[in-house]
C-alpha cells in the first residue's frame, strides 16, 4: 500500500511540474491551430507523378463554367527534369488547375479566358501537389500568363542547367485555323428530291441522322449553319468543338463549333458538315444553309420541295 501511495504521489507531482511549465503555452493555441491544416497537408503521402499531359482539376466550379469563352495553353517542356505547371488566380491564393509535363514533351489544356497566377513544380521525385518535387524547385512565375480568346498561348519551357530551377520561358501565341479553313468541302451523294408537308405553325421537318444517330432536322433557311443541342452532339459524339459567339433570333450565345464526318436527311448523305453546338436549345436540330446551299428548294402551295440541282 505504501509503494502505491508514493507512486501516485510521483505522478501528481510530475504533472504539477508539467502544467506549471507549460501552462504560458495554452495562450498560444489558437496560433498553433490555425498552423494545423498546413501541416497536416504537408503530411500528404506522395503520390507517383501521373503520365505527361495529365490535367488535375484543383477547381471545377471555375474550369467547367459554360457561361464564359475558353482558349487553349500549350506547355512545351525542352528541360531535362519533369515539371507540374499550375494555375490560380493573380494572387496565386487559389489553384485553378494544373498539368504535368514530361521532359520533352508537350501538354495542352482549355482555360477560361483571363489572366492568372503561374507555379512550375520542377523536379525529380515527385510527392504532390502541396509538396511538389521533394528533390526540387517551386518557381512563380512573374507576370503569369494571359489566356486570350481566339488564340493558343505557348509556353515554351527551356532548360538552361544542370539544376531543375535552371531554366527559361518564351510566351508566343498561334491563332488557329477556323474549321472551314481545316475541313474537306462538303460531299453530297443522293439523287431525286423531298416533299415536305408544311405544319399548322408554318414549319418544315425531316427526318434524319448525324453520325448515324436519328434526329428530326427543322429547315430553316435563316440559319447558316445547321445546329444540333448539346445532348444530341454527346449522343452523335462529336467532339473537338471550337467555342464561339453565335448570333440567334434571341441575341448572342456561346455555342462550339465541330465537324460531323456525316449527315443525312431523305435520301441525301452529306461528308465532313459543319454543326453548332448549342447548350440550350430545345428541339433536335436545325438543317442551315451551309447544308440547304447545295440542293434546289421550292416552296409552293404549303410544301417545300428539295431536290439535287
Amino acid at each position: 500500500m505504501l509503494k502505491n501511495l508514493l507512486i501516485w504521489i510521483a505522478i501528481g507531482l510530475g504533472l504539477v511540474t508539467i502544467f506549471s511549465r507549460y501552462g504560458p503555452a495554452r495562450q498560444q493555441m489558437p496560433q498553433l491551430a490555425a498552423r494545423i491544416p498546413a501541416a497536416i497537408a504537408l503530411l500528404r503521402p506522395c503520390e507517383p507523378l501521373p503520365a505527361g499531359g495529365s490535367s488535375y482539376l484543383i477547381d471545377p466550379a471555375t474550369m467547367k463554367r459554360t457561361d464564359v469563352l475558353y482558349a487553349g495553353l500549350e506547355v512545351q517542356n525542352r528541360h531535362h527534369f519533369p515539371m507540374v505547371v499550375v494555375l490560380s488566380d493573380p494572387t496565386e491564393a487559389r489553384r485553378y488547375q494544373a498539368v504535368s509535363v514530361l521532359p520533352d514533351t508537350t501538354a495542352q489544356i482549355s482555360m477560361p479566358i483571363g489572366h492568372y497566377g503561374m507555379q512550375v513544380l520542377v523536379g525529380s521525385n515527385w510527392c504532390n501537389l502541396d509538396t511538389g518535387f521533394s528533390d526540387g524547385a517551386r518557381v512563380s512565375i512573374n507576370g503569369g500568363v494571359a489566356i486570350r480568346a481566339g488564340v493558343t498561348t505557348h509556353a515554351q519551357f527551356t532548360g538552361s542547367g544542370p539544376r531543375p530551377v535552371q531554366f527559361s520561358l518564351v510566351y508566343n501565341i498561334t491563332r488557329p485555323m477556323s474549321a472551314e479553313d481545316v475541313r474537306p468541302p462538303a460531299e453530297v451523294t443522293g439523287k431525286g428530291s423531298l416533299e415536305l408537308q408544311q405544319t399548322r405553325e408554318g414549319h418544315y421537318f425531316s427526318s434524319g441522322t448525324v453520325n448515324g444517330f436519328p434526329v428530326v432536322f427543322m429547315i430553316d433557311t435563316g440559319a447558316t449553319t445547321v445546329s444540333v443541342s448539346s445532348a444530341v452532339a454527346s449522343r452523335a459524339g462529336i467532339q473537338g468543338c471550337v467555342q464561339r459567339m453565335a448570333s440567334t433570333a434571341n441575341g448572342k450565345i456561346l455555342s462550339c463549333e465541330a465537324i460531323a464526318p456525316e449527315l443525312t436527311f431523305g435520301g441525301f448523305r452529306l461528308t465532313n458538315v459543319a454543326v453548332n453546338v448549342m447548350p440550350n436549345m430545345t428541339g433536335h436540330a436545325l438543317l442551315g444553309m451551309n447544308v440547304l446551299r447545295n440542293f434546289h428548294l421550292e416552296q409552293i402551295d404549303k410544301k417545300m420541295r428539295i431536290s439535287t440541282p
